[in-house]
């Protein structure tokens, strides 16, 4: 090496410390300086660690030499995810988070969530990009913990919560953050089946449930006997494991029946009570039971086994029962003993039997009876009075009767006079009971009577002995009168007095007479020889001679023991009788509908009679008798003698005849002739107009009028035609159209026609009579349309008006003349070019083409523009009598401003041993546009909006635009300046940016990004 002199070592001294000072004033110094120094790294940690532990992991990087201005980072990578990092604040460090170290000696926590080696990857480096790398190795195992299971006791009974214990008792509190801190408790059964209980809550095995450390009580109910393997698995949350298990003896549920009958002996039909006792060791077991009874083999005979509440149980069918003491009972049908099993079994198939004997025996009964009199005549009732005894309870026995008649021959009936037949048994009361014999012979009689119970048990037979004698009888006539009028009925009496009294035999009879005549009895009629019945005692006749001398009367009765007699000859006298009959009509001339009297007088010359009276018709009329029952021809009907009177009502159009015979007792008939000329009802229709004409919809009143002639009392309807013409016709506050039928009153009534067509209205009212008659009428009406012409006036828009700016349009319609209030106003509008906006009136929206309704005189709008441009909107204004008018105006618009902007940082002031300066600028006019406002306006305003790095928010910056600096047409605004890059607070950053004009209007705002040039 060249040894240099002092000299030239002075010099390059100072060339050296020129360069350190220049270098130091410069602001990149320190990182020139930082490039000679390393550092070294390392961590400190247990081998070993239980899962969602913390586990603390230390730190230490070291640099060769402490400089200021060097950072060191760090991140770690794990080569198997199995855990994380938190910091001392318990904040969690994400993998290959970029970490800034301050501390250079720090901790940090890791927790492993899985168990097993753990690799994790460190990586260190600082501000120079030296680097350090580090592996740590970490073994993660669960946490250990105490798991117990017990059974309460020894056998375990089936359907029956029996309690199983289940102990955990954890050495160290280790969970995942995502768990709840219990166990997890799953368990499975084998050689059986049954669940686990806590409480009233069930767990199916299989599924999970949680149990907290320390001792829980719980219950295991078995569906089955035998063995059970119950094998349950704990499982800590942070997944420690471990598996218990019991072997559990399911055995039956125990459980006693005990039957016992209340008596070893019962009656024929009669209840015996059975005690049912069933017990069991566990009354809250889940075990349920069933109960049926049988008789044995050598049971003589069955019976009916009801339950506690009368229902009855089937042999051999199994129904449910709890344990408890029951009354059951027991009847029988049939004699005999029995032996009566009762089975019990539960839902396990355990069954046990008690039973009990019981004889069931017969009841024992007398039966004895006699006649109330031993001596009667052929066909007379006597009674027979009989009575059945027992000293046993016959609550439940029925009793039947038969009979045989011995000796003779006759009829027993029982005291509703049912006929009773030989050999047939008859339901008879227990105690006192009647029966009627009737003796169809004579001589001797014998009947024996047996009474059986309805278990067959039989009494001895009771023979009753009777004399049976021949009935007699003798037989009177006697009329009510021996004089009479031919034809007409003398009431009279056949007596039958019989011996002996009440004997009730039958009768047959005849009677001969001199003249022609009949009787009539019970509403049958019957001539001389005809036979009819009669019945003993007083018979009534009737006999009518149908020929004037005397009738010589001879009735002869047989009695249905063959017994004959006749009464005497009685004479009756009959005479003839004659009758004048005359007629006529109140009113021979009537309409349809009219009623009128028709009059009828009967007088006897000699003798008295009653009357009857029928008539012929030719025509269509209606009849009623005096009472005004309707009459029709050809029937007979009974009159008064003297005066009386009939209606008749015309029907329809026509001449109606009649004849009239009146006819009395002795078969005089006499005839009247009638006759009565119908027509048909009329009336008269008047219709008149208010006025000859009017205009289109004005209502016009029109006056009718309908007189009746005749007996009136019709009722009618209207319609109206008008041709071509379009119309309404109102009446009683309802409208009508042309062919539509309403109904009007009979007199005076008026109606409002409105034409809704222009021209003459001819109007043909047709009105119909509930009797078919029709009539027309017609009235011309001229009807011409209402013009309203008007005048309209549209105010003008705002000479210049701002960009989407709303304004307001007066519309002003004045008619020419009067006003019709009726007249109503409309307007559409348009524009010339595109849609520019709508109308607002009265909160509802209108846009182009859209009818506006106006009122009459001044109308206020308000326009609301969609578009920024100059247009003209067109009007058209028409009223309801089609008169309309247009008008338009012009609207002027004032554009809003237009912001043009750029975001850039420039390095400024660079060179010299100070390094360069950096600025942020905000451009609203540069090389290729400018921010610009219209109109003559000019910008007066920037509001510039940016987020700031540093302080995470956004600023808000507003500025005069005359603030503006720069050179020829670029012009910008000075955000901020900073010795370093690192201090500027927009760097890089979003930023959003609007002007505003001396108008006051702002442009949209532009957004963007500070970009580095």
């Amino acid at each position: 090496m060249k040894k240099l002199n002092t000299p030239t070592r002075v010099v390059m001294g100072l060339l050296t410390l020129l360069s350190i000072l220049a270098i130091a004033c410069s602001k990149d110094f320190e990182e020139v300086i930082l490039d000679d120094f390393d550092f070294s790294f390392s961590v400190e940690h247990p081998e070993e660690s239980f899962v969602f532990e913390q586990t603390r992991t230390a730190f230490s990087l070291v640099p060769e030499k402490e400089i200021s201005t060097i950072n060191y980072f760090l991140k770690y990578s794990a080569a198997n995810a199995k855990g994380y990092f938190l910091n001392m604040e318990g904040d969690t460090i994400r993998e290959n988070d970029t970490l800034s170290i301050t501390d250079k000696n720090w901790a940090y926590n890791y927790v492993a969530i899985d168990t097993g080696m753990h690799k994790i990857n460190f990586l260190a480096w600082d501000s120079n990009a030296r680097e350090k790398r580090l592996e740590l190795l970490h073994l993660a195992k669960y946490a250990s913990f105490s798991f117990l299971l017990n059974k309460g006791l020894n056998e375990f009974i089936i359907n029956s919560k029996n309690p199983v214990n289940l102990t955990l008792i954890r050495d160290k509190e280790t969970e995942s953050p995502d768990t709840i801190g219990d166990f997890e408790i799953t368990y499975q059964i084998e050689n059986g089946s049954g669940k686990l209980y806590l409480g009233d809550e069930v767990f199916d095995a299989g599924n999970p449930f949680f149990l907290p450390k320390g001792i829980s009580e719980l219950s295991y109910l078995p569906e089955n006997l035998g063995e059970h393997k119950l094998i349950v698995t704990a499982k800590a949350p942070d997944g420690a494991t471990l598996t218990e298990e019991l072997v559990l003896t399911v055995l039956n549920l125990g459980f006693t029946l005990n039957t016992t009958a209340s008596s070893s002996q019962v009656e024929l039909d009669t209840n015996l009570a059975i005690a049912i006792d069933l017990a069991t060791q566990d009354e809250n077991s889940n075990v349920t039971y069933e109960i049926t009874h049988s008789f044995s083999n050598s049971s003589e005979g069955g019976g009916t086994v009801r339950d506690q509440n009368g229902g009855v149980m089937e042999p051999g069918q199994f129904r449910a029962i709890a344990p408890d003491t029951y009354n059951f009972s027991f009847t029988s049908t049939n004699l005999g003993k029995r032996k009566i099993y009762f089975d019990v079994r539960d839902s396990n198939g355990q069954q046990k039997r008690d039973s009990v004997e019981i004889e069931v025996a017969n009841i024992p009964f007398t039966f004895s009876g006699n006649s109330e009199s031993n001596s009667v005549f052929i066909n007379e009732r006597t009674q027979f009075n009989f009575n059945i005894k027992s000293n046993g309870n016959t609550n439940n026995i029925e009793y039947s009767v038969s009979y045989e008649i011995l000796e003779g021959n006759g009829i027993v009936r029982n005291m509703n006079g049912t006929e009773l037949r030989n050999s047939t048994d008859y339901p008879v009361a227990f105690g006192n009971f009647s029966l009627f014999y009737i003796p169809e012979t004579t001589n001797t009689h014998r009947v024996s009577f047996v009474v059986t119970d309805n278990f067959g048990q039989s009494s001895e037979p009771v023979i009753i002995d009777l004399e049976i004698k021949q009935n007699e009888f003798e037989v009177t006539f006697t009329p009510s009168k021996t004089s009479e009028f031919t034809n007409i009925p003398v009431s009279a009496i056949v007596n039958i007095d019989e011996e002996p009294e009440g004997t009730n035999d039958t009768y047959e009879a005849f009677f001969t007479s001199g003249k022609s005549g009949g009787i009539s009895i019970n509403g049958n009629s019957y001539g001389p020889g005809e036979k009819f019945n009669l019945t003993a005692d007083i018979n009534n006749i009737f006999y009518t001679g149908f020929e004037p001398g005397e009738h010589n009367l001879v009735f002869s009765v047989e009695s249905g023991s063959g017994v004959t007699h006749a009464t005497a000859p009685i004479t009756i006298a009959y005479q003839q009788v004659d009758f004048s009959f005359t007629g006529g009509i109140q009113k021979s001339d009537i309409s349809v509908g009219e009623v009128t009297s028709v009059n009828f007088n009967i007088s006897e010359t000699v003798g008295s009679s009653d009357y009857t009276m029928r008539f012929t018709m030719n025509g269509n009329a209606l009849l009623r008798d005096t009472n005004g029952n309707p009459v029709s021809p050809g029937n007979s009907y009974d009159v008064p003698k003297g005066n009386f009177n009939w209606s008749l009502e015309g029907i329809s159009e026509g001449t109606v005849s009649m004849t009239f015979y009146a006819k009395n007792e002795t078969g005089l008939e006499k005839p009247v002739p009638i006759t009565v000329n119908v027509s048909p009802k009329d009336y008269v229709l008047t219709v008149n107009a208010t006025a000859p004409g009017a205009f289109i919809g004005e209502a016009v009143p029109i006056n009718f009028n309908i007189t009746e002639i005749g007996l009136g009392g019709d009722t009618y309807t209207m319609y109206y035609s008008t041709g071509n013409a379009n119309s309404t016709f109102e009446i009683g506050g309802n409208s009508y159209g042309p062919g539509e039928a309403f109904p009007v009153p009979v007199g005076s009534f008026s109606g409002n026609y409105t034409g809704l067509s222009e021209g003459l209205h001819n109007i043909v009212f047709n009105t119909m009579s509930s009797s078919n008659v029709p009539k027309n009428e017609s009235v011309d009406i001229d009807y011409e349309r209402y013009v309203e012409p008007f005048d309209l006036t549209i105010s003008q828009a705002p000479g210049e008006r701002l960009e989407g700016e709303a304004f307001n349009i007066t519309v002003i319609t004045n008619a020419i003349g009067t006003h019709d209030n009726t007249v109503s106003y409309t307007m559409t509008f348009s524009f010339e070019g595109n849609r520019a906006g709508y109308f607002l009136l009265s909160g509802s929206r209108y846009d182009e083409g859209e009818t506006v309704p106006l009122n009459y005189g001044s109308t206020n709008l308000t326009f609301y523009p969609d578009s920024q441009d100059t247009f003209t909107i067109d009007f058209e204004v028409e009223n309801s009598t089609g008169e309309s008018q247009t008008g338009s105006t012009f609207v002027d618009t004032l554009r809003r401003p237009v912001a043009f902007v750029k975001g850039e940082k420039y390095n400024v002031s660079c060179g010299g041993l100070n390094g360069c300066d950096y600025q942020v600028r905000i451009y609203t006019c540069y090389d290729i546009g400018c921010s610009e406002a219209y109109g003559g306006a000019t910008l007066d305003r920037v509001e510039i909006r940016i987020y700031n790095r540093r302080d995470n928010r956004w600023d808000t910056r507003v500025f005069n635009y005359n603030e503006a600096v720069g050179n020829g047409v670029d012009r910008y605004f000075l955000l901020e300046e900073e010795a370093r890059e690192s201090r500027l607070r927009y760097l890089d950053q979003d930023f959003e940016v609007r002007v505003r004009d001396t108008n006051g209007q702002w442009s949209e705002r532009v957004t963007g990004r500070v970009v580095r040039v």
